[in-house]
């Protein structure tokens, strides 16, 4: 096989791709694959002439792109060519006109050509149409797979937002096409086989969060915010909509891949401030999805290549590929600025120098989800993919060698002025993310010393324990100890006779120190029931002490004039604490006989005692001033139950 690579770097569009082609057609003359790329900012018309003027334009297919990727590092301003040339290789080609249906575009051009019948490989490059891509993609996986490719870029130093970033061309043969695409199905040589990977290098910021309201790829809130306020906390409440929108597409969502443990992005390509809304690419319902904030830096997406190029290389372990296809995505060299070389050098760091490298910075990266293995593609943004072509025999290749041309002047205070930017504004992303950390530490404290306030300490305790070892649920546990119900007598008739503020008043004055008398003697309070407290403890003992001092403050606030009475009823026994409610909304609260017969012995007993079951007055003899043993019929009880009352 023979694998040529040739690169014409010219400002004129024309000798630019003559210089690529012909260089690359003295080692691959007859080729049988011929795939050009050719930068945003040369005139396609008069590059796509010269392709056809040297080449059958049967075998062509590629397009417009932000820069081109070769041996010699990645060029911006060029014309890069790949030459395949092997008497088994067979390809045959389709082209269909994009549309708003990227379905149908998909099965147009799965049509056009007869599935090969082993050792495919299918290509597809076209324009972006709605962001639906991945249909179209699906659409050819059906028939064709593995299917591998990218879409044709715009000028993306205009903006995502600029509508001459959507002008773009490709090369459908002898047409050159605006609204296109172009298939290449291939029936690889015998002993070539593709192997394939995908990174991103992406980082995540903060927790998972839910897209509450969506329509298609148009997100307007997360978790209940409006989805402008919510960058704006990162971006600063005054950033300017311009810079908004600019800074926003490097801090995109990541979502679950189908393959396991990877992610996908997607990118805010849009911001529609009147409307409250900001659009991601690739597109489909974002509404209920459930997305990370992500961060793209430099370092991160190196390391996102080289990932992508060690998933490659495990297909085939120990083994130099005879080819390389890289297509990135340009918003990749937009933040990579200066360092878009590491990139590929990462990527060269994994396969060898001496590997002949081809590829584009593209509008959307197209590439099998599986690493190697054969199956459904994916349509990426801000991603790198890969695809290295093992061969069994011997390969002939042909690749440029000569250095790029260093920047002019111009450029390179360009350069600087841009990295200086990106400096600043990340600074500002990263100011704002410092404060909001503090915010939502100060914000979340409060909240849990009000949710401590309000929840049974031993239930906080349990629910910090579980947290800790990464479960979301209490478990249903079983409690052997003491219950106790504790009822304010004679408070109803107060209740008419009051406003709601004094009846408040009044009865935090009684549950305020009962309640710490309780916690004084190791109890815990399950919870409130009106002017009822329901409380358990560890042990008799301590149950009765409780008890025995609650009575003792209720008979002095009696003698100095406070109209209400207790009473307490206590009972051990066994109990399951479990989860009760549904999802939104749950208590883990006490289940069992022993509850229910510590609440009946308290409505039988008299005002200003404690009325005791049998286990629990003699498991704590002596606690209790005076004792009188009662048989007493208990509600819901068949039989007569033995009981103590006791005073303090």
């Amino acid at each position: 096989m023979k694998i040529a690579i040739g690169l014409g770097l010219h400002k004129d569009g024309a000798r630019a791709a003559r210089e690529a082609v012909t260089r690359a057609l003295k080692t691959a003359p007859r080729p049988g694959l011929a795939l050009a790329f050719a930068s945003i900012h040369l005139d396609q018309r008069k590059v796509h002439r010269e392709l056809c003027r040297h080449l059958d334009p049967a075998v062509l297919a590629g397009g417009s792109c932000y820069a081109e990727i070769t041996n010699a590092g990645v060029s911006r301003g060029g014309v890069a060519v790949l030459l395949l040339e092997d008497p088994g290789l067979k390809a045959q080609f389709s082209v269909a006109r994009t549309s708003e249906d990227c379905r149908r575009t998909g099965l147009c051009l799965a049509g056009g050509v007869v599935a090969p019948a082993a050792r495919a490989l299918s290509l597809v490059f076209g324009s972006i149409s709605t962001g639906y891509e991945q249909r179209m993609v699906d659409a050819v996986s059906e028939k064709l797979a593995p299917v591998f490719g990218g879409l044709t870029c715009g000028d993306y130093d205009l903006g995502m937002s600029h509508p001459d970033f959507w002008t773009n061309f490709q090369y459908c043969g002898c047409e050159l096409a605006r609204k296109g695409a172009r298939l290449a199905a291939l029936q690889l040589p015998p002993g070539v086989k593709p192997a394939f990977g995908y990174g991103h290098g992406w980082q995540p910021v903060g927790e998972e969060l839910t897209i509450t309201r969506a329509e298609g790829p148009a997100v307007y809130e997360l978790n209940g915010v409006p989805v402008i306020e919510f960058y704006r906390q990162f971006l600063g409440r005054d950033a300017k909509e311009k810079f908004f929108e600019l800074m926003v597409q490097r801090y995109g969502f990541s979502m679950a891949a189908p393959a396991a443990g990877k992610t996908i992005i997607k990118l805010p390509v849009s911001c529609d401030f009147r409307k409250g809304c900001i659009t991601y690419f690739p597109s489909e319902d974002m509404q209920g999805k459930r997305v990370r904030l992500i961060q793209g830096s430099r370092t991160s997406l190196i390391e996102g290549a080289r990932q992508a190029a060690a998933e490659c290389a495990a297909a085939r372990p120990g083994k130099k590929p005879a080819l390389v296809f890289m297509v990135s995505c340009c918003s990749r060299s937009h933040i990579l600025h200066s360092r878009v070389n590491d990139e590929l050098e990462a990527v060269r760091g994994v396969f060898g120098r001496e590997v002949p490298v081809f590829g584009m910075y593209s509008g959307g990266e197209i590439v099998p989800s599986g690493g190697a293995r054969r199956g459904g593609s994916i349509y990426h943004v801000t991603t790198v993919a890969l695809m290295a072509l093992y061969s069994d025999k011997k390969t002939t290749a042909s690749v440029p060698r000569t250095a790029l041309p260093a920047p002019d002047a111009a450029a390179a205070r360009a350069l600087l002025a841009r990295s200086e930017e990106m400096l600043d504004t990340t600074e500002s992303f990263l100011a704002n993310l410092s404060r909001k950390s503090y915010k939502d530490g100060e914000l979340l404290r409060r909240q849990h010393e009000m949710i401590h306030a309000y929840t049974p300490h031993g239930v906080w305790k349990e629910v910090g324990a579980v947290a800790a070892a990464g479960g979301n649920e209490l478990r249903d546990a079983e409690f052997n100890g003491v219950f106790m119900f504790m009822d304010v007598k004679g408070f109803t008739p107060y209740t008419e006779a009051h406003a709601s503020d004094e009846v408040v008043k009044a009865l935090n004055e009684i549950f305020a120190p009962a309640t710490g008398l309780i916690y004084s003697h190791g109890g815990d309070v399950d919870k409130y029931i009106g002017d009822c407290i329901f409380a358990c403890f560890p042990s008799a003992e301590s149950a009765c002490l409780a008890a025995r001092d609650i009575l003792r403050l209720f008979a002095r606030l009696r003698a100095a004039g406070n109209p209400f009475n207790v009473r307490v009823g206590l009972n051990a026994g066994r109990a399951v604490r479990a989860n009760v409610g549904s999802e939104s909304r749950r208590e883990y609260t006490f289940i069992g006989d022993a509850v229910n017969t510590a609440q009946r012995l308290e409505s039988a007993c008299e005002p200003g005692k404690a009325l005791l079951s049998e286990e629990v007055y003699r498991a704590a003899p002596g606690v209790f001033g005076r004792s009188e043993k009662r048989v007493v019929t208990l509600k819901g009880k068949a039989a007569t139950v033995t009981a103590w009352q006791c005073e303090p």
